[in-house]
C-alpha cells in the first residue's frame, strides 16, 4: 500500500446518547503503517472510538473514511469493517480464558475465510506461547499481544486493540508498545487505547487525547 494514503480519516466524529456524548468531534488520520494512542481517563469514550474507527460502532455525527490504495475513499461502515480489524475491544470481543491457544488459532483462521499467517505475526510481535496453553494461564502481555497476532495474522490495513494497559507492570506495557510499533513497521496501522500515553510515545505514537465531563460521559480532543 502507498505509504502516502492514509488508511482512515475521520473528521469531527462524535457519538452521542441520551445522557450526553460518549466522545465528541474527534479528528483523527491515522497513515498507513502507524501506531496510534488514544489516550483518556475512565469514561472518556476510548472503547467506543475504537469501535466506531473499526465500523463496529455507528458514530452520531461527522465522516470516517477508509481509502484504498489509489487513495479513493469509502464511507459505508462495511468497507471500514474490511480494512480494520479487531484485536480486542474490553467487553465487547475479548479472548476466551477457558480457551486454548490453538482454539483461538483455529478459530482465528475461520472467522477471516482466507489463509491467515499467524506465524508471521507472531514472530512480528517477539511472542511465543504454548499453544496447549489456557489463555487464562497467559501473562497479561502475552494474552495482549496474542489477541493482536491473531488479528494481524489476516493482514489488515489497520487494527484496534483496547485497554493495553491494562493489569500489565510498566515493564510490560513497554513490551507490547515496542510490539505494536514494530507490527506497524510491516505496513499495519495500529491503534491502541490506553489510560496514558507517556510511554506510546517513546515508540513513536500518534496521539489522540480524550478528556472526560464531569459526569463522565462527554469527551473530545
Amino acid at each position: 500500500m502507498n505509504e502516502s494514503i492514509p488508511v482512515l480519516i475521520a473528521d469531527a466524529l462524535s457519538l452521542g446518547t441520551k445522557r450526553g456524548w460518549v466522545f465528541n468531534g474527534v479528528d483523527l488520520v491515522v497513515p498507513t503503517g502507524s501506531l496510534t494512542a488514544v489516550a483518556g481517563p475512565s469514561g472518556s469514550g476510548r472503547t467506543m472510538l475504537l469501535l466506531a474507527l473499526a465500523g463496529r460502532a455507528k458514530p452520531s455525527s461527522g465522516t470516517l473514511r477508509v481509502l484504498d490504495e489509489r487513495g479513493n475513499a469509502e464511507l459505508r461502515r462495511s468497507a471500514v469493517r474490511e480494512a480494520v480489524a479487531v484485536a480486542r475491544v474490553t467487553g465487547a470481543a475479548e479472548l476466551e480464558p477457558d480457551l486454548r491457544v490453538i482454539d483461538h488459532r483455529s478459530e482465528a483462521g475461520m472467522l477471516a475465510g482466507k489463509p491467515i499467517d499467524y506465524e508471521w505475526a507472531a514472530g512480528v510481535l517477539g511472542l511465543s506461547v504454548d499453544g496447549a496453553a489456557f489463555v487464562g494461564e497467559l501473562p497479561a502481555d502475552d494474552a495482549t499481544l496474542l489477541a493482536v497476532a491473531l488479528a494481524a495474522a489476516a493482514k489488515p490495513s489497520a487494527l484496534v486493540v483496547d485497554d493495553v494497559d491494562a493489569q500489565v507492570t510498566q515493564a510490560q506495557q513497554a513490551r507490547i508498545w515496542a510490539a505494536l510499533a514494530e507490527l506497524s513497521g510491516y505496513g499495519v496501522s495500529v491503534i491502541a487505547s490506553t489510560h496514558s500515553a507517556d510511554i506510546a510515545r517513546r515508540y513513536g505514537a500518534a496521539v489522540c487525547e480524550l478528556g472526560a465531563t464531569e459526569e463522565g460521559i462527554n469527551a473530545g480532543v
